[in-house]
């Protein structure tokens, strides 16, 4: 995830408030962890500033800042600056780094056929390990699905691209993309990448999105879906740290509305035990892929209304979930 740099000098009003409670200068870790960021290190200054903090937060971060600087603006003033690895900067400063893809050819004949071969390399090895066992329930859902579609579902695990892809009925997982992180996994000039940007596209079936990338970041994908294909989205944008799920992008939205798509919610459960955000070790266990009714979203129908709509029937589950345990999500 980005990281961000926070600075804060405490008004008159803070400052008491510090002095009657030390507590007081951690609300501002509460209010950052509201919005799915985790803390990495936080320092009192002697200084100019009183307060730094610094923390990593999901990639739409940018659009809840001002709503941050708002909620903590009674008591300080804040000056919130995104870093970048120094590794990464020197790379890039250098010119010995950037981006490749999208590979369009990923959609031919020739590279489905080679994604068919490399499915239990890229894909089941992983499951078959880690899911003991994997229940998918609800597949017979897909049957209402007679083109593309996006396939959505709740992000908490590294597994969850794998298991999820795992779970689709074959006609629908022979040509389906989904997005990766594209200075992530699809950087050129780093030799020590196992999975290599030509492998991803091939392989995983993946295609580079850039951070940060507006509107721009959504031609590819609506042009795999002007070419019959389906996408693989999760819609939370980052995995969710929290008890609840985090707010859903717009872009499934946008997608769906515009190439007038149905959007097919899947909920997963048990892959937060088995790969803990942060661990990179696979601790066996069940898993879950439980696939919602499709949505057919009627003309007319807005973007926020359409994510909202989404949102609440991955929510309506997840809440039963929280409350019964993960058998609440089977849909059979």
């Amino acid at each position: 995830m980005p990281v961000y740099v926070m600075l804060m000098r405490y008004h008159s009003q803070g400052m008491k408030a510090a002095r009657e409670d030390p507590r007081a200068l951690t609300q501002v870790h509460e209010a950052l962890e509201r919005w799915e960021s985790r803390i990495l290190e936080s320092y009192r200054l002697l200084g100019e500033y009183d307060q730094c903090t610094i923390f990593e937060a999901p990639d739409n971060f940018k659009a809840y800042r001002a709503t941050l600087s708002q909620e903590i603006g009674t008591t300080a003033d804040t000056e919130i600056l995104p870093a970048i690895n120094y590794e990464l900067f020197t790379r890039l400063a250098s010119q010995e780094s950037g981006t490749v893809g999208p590979h369009p050819w990923q959609v031919t004949w020739w590279a489905k056929l080679g994604r068919l071969a490399f499915r239990w390399h890229a894909y089941g090895r992983w499951v078959h390990k880690a899911c003991k066992p994997l229940t998918v329930t609800g597949r017979d859902k897909f049957k209402q699905i007679k083109g593309p579609c996006i396939v959505v579902a709740n992000h908490t695990s590294h597994m969850d691209a794998l298991v999820l892809n795992a779970s689709l009925p074959w006609r629908i997982k022979l040509n389906v993309f989904s997005g990766a992180a594209a200075d992530r996994w699809f950087v050129k000039g780093r030799k020590e990448l196992v999975m290599q940007p030509w492998y991803q596209s091939l392989a995983m079936g993946t295609f580079p999105i850039q951070r940060g990338g507006g509107s721009r970041a959504l031609d590819y994908p609506k042009w795999l879906l002007d070419k019959g294909c389906n996408l693989l989205i999760f819609p939370e944008g980052t995995r969710s740290t929290s008890r609840n799920m985090a707010k859903f992008r717009h872009g499934v939205s946008i997608l769906a509305l515009e190439k007038k798509v149905p959007v097919v919610p899947v909920f997963l459960t048990g892959l937060k035990e088995l790969r803990p955000k942060g661990s990179r070790e696979i601790h066996p266990g069940p898993a879950g892929a439980h696939v919602l009714d499709p949505i057919f979203f009627p003309e007319g129908t807005s973007v926020p209304e359409a994510t909202r709509i989404i949102y609440d029937a991955m929510n309506e589950v997840h809440v039963k979930v929280a409350e019964f345990g993960n058998e609440a999500a089977r849909q059979d």
